[in-house]
């Protein structure tokens, strides 16, 4: 039976949307997701594990992610060293580490985020949903506290999205704004986020590094002034507007890392890689780095950025960014994503294979011959074919655990110095290693690369073959 329709805020994974659902009973399932959700989002799902990875162009397109899944993993060790203590090298700068809620409006600058409408776009407004005693404790709450921080304003706005609750992994509810049918009328911000190998390929002569974790991340960006009403929102306490920018609005993502790119832009590449609220300094000497710190908490300061010191962790020779441990001249594949790849079970079906495979992708440089070694299991993931797991698709299983176990440690390649690049190729991929010669004298690879062949190459001969392998 159904007792009521609501919007929730669902997150897996880092992927996170705002969905309807009706409330019945599900048993012991939190929730069912349909035919239709699926076929929307085209998730890739391994059922044992209770994992998901979103690469749809929908998701891409229309629903936040935060740092891919293959990202998400954390190292214990480094963790704890360092960690959430601030130097008293910069004692000076401890205002930057402040404790407790958001009580100030930032101010306007460039970056602010605007809402621009497309052509003929017309107000809409949801509903208001009914809260339970829990949420609307927090709904008050929530309210009162925004308007005495100056975040939120009342608001006589034509269009108003409504408010849902989230509860958090710590139990407690998260008020959030369903945004969609705004961001459907919303002009999309093209402004890219960086690749991750094109932020650590800047690192190569850092010997010594800090990380910092901005606080409050989207409140931090104010909304341009003019447009604040397309954000609105309405409670059972009324119709308010957000001055600051919130989470769930379509260009966020972009609007964030713009405004980070200016603030540290002749730093970037040279002291300091940014992506979205993860910032990594990096120096070749102390005394350098000591510079390099206080000029990045400087510029935060100055620009009324804030960061929390239980994620922060200053002057270590290895860490750990976005998922990948960093050290001087090298990096290494997450120890955390190696247990998680060798635990991986036996695949039972096609989403099985296609999460496996997507999961290993993000490590494709650190294995020799990835394409070549799991073309038995691409051939699993055709359409028009029977599954069938057989000896030559486990062995290959086998060989990829075993692969990313032994990965090499892979060294940050030097312009300066000369590439040694070693090609071959196989009926159905070709493949190379690119290499260069370390400071022990000794050759070390860079980076693997490989390519699958299309029906027409694998006709090939041998040596025409060896050639593609080269272009």
């Amino acid at each position: 039976m159904v007792d009521k329709y609501v919007q929730l805020e669902v997150e897996i994974f880092g992927h996170s949307e705002i969905l309807s659902a009706y409330v019945v009973n599900t048993g012991h399932n939190d929730m069912v997701l349909g035919m239709s959700w699926l076929k929307c989002h085209d998730p890739t799902i391994v059922w044992k594990k209770g994992w998901v990875t979103f690469n749809s162009e929908y998701c891409r397109n229309n629903c936040l992610q935060h740092a891919p899944q293959v990202l998400a993993g954390k190292t214990p060790d480094l963790e704890l060293k360092a960690a959430g203590i601030l130097p008293d090298l910069y004692k000076s700068f401890a205002d930057v580490f402040t404790e407790g809620e958001m009580t100030e409006l930032p101010p306007h600058r460039p970056f602010d985020i605007s809402i621009d409408l497309k052509s003929g776009a017309t107000p809409r407004h949801g509903p208001i949903y009914s809260v339970s005693v829990k949420e609307d404790e927090e709904l008050k709450k929530n309210i009162n506290n925004q308007l005495a921080a100056g975040h939120i304003r009342p608001s006589k706005s034509p269009m108003a999205s409504p408010v849902i609750f989230v509860k958090k992994k710590n139990g407690k509810l998260r008020m959030c704004i369903d945004y969609r049918k705004l961001n459907d009328m919303t002009i999309k911000n093209a402004y890219p986020l960086p690749l991750v190998k094109d932020l650590l390929i800047t690192l190569r002569k850092a010997k010594i590094f800090t990380k910092l974790d901005l606080k409050w991340g989207y409140n931090l960006v104010r909304i341009k002034e003019g447009d604040e009403w397309k954000a609105a929102f309405k409670t059972k306490y009324g119709l308010f507007e957000p001055l600051v920018m919130q989470f769930g609005l379509a260009n966020a993502p972009a609007v964030f890392m713009h405004f980070m790119n200016e603030i540290f832009r002749d730093l970037l590449g040279i002291t300091v890689v940014v992506y979205m609220d993860d910032i990594l300094i990096f120096s070749e000497t102390e005394e350098e780095h000591v510079n390099h710190v206080s000029e990045v908490l400087r510029r935060l300061k100055e620009n009324k950025l804030y960061c929390a010191m239980e994620k922060c962790t200053f002057h270590v020779s290895e860490i750990d960014y976005l998922g990948l441990i960093i050290a001087p001249g090298v990096v290494k594949v997450d120890p955390a994503k190696v247990t998680k790849a060798v635990e991986w079970d036996t695949p039972e079906n096609v989403t099985d294979i296609q999460s496996f495979i997507g999961f290993l992708n993000f490590y494709g440089d650190f294995i020799e011959g990835f394409r070549n070694i799991a073309k038995p299991l691409y051939g699993l993931t055709k359409k028009g074919i029977q599954w069938k797991w057989s000896e030559k698709e486990n062995e290959a299983f086998l060989k990829l655990k075993e692969a990313l176990r032994t990965a090499p440690v892979l060294i940050q390649p030097d312009p300066e110095k000369q590439y040694f690049l070693e090609c071959d190729a196989s009926d159905y991929a070709t493949g190379a290693v690119l290499s260069q010669i370390g400071p022990d004298g000794k050759m070390h690879p860079v980076g693997f690369l490989s390519k699958s062949m299309n029906e027409h190459e694998r006709r090939y001969t041998i040596h025409n073959k060896e050639l593609l392998a080269v272009i």
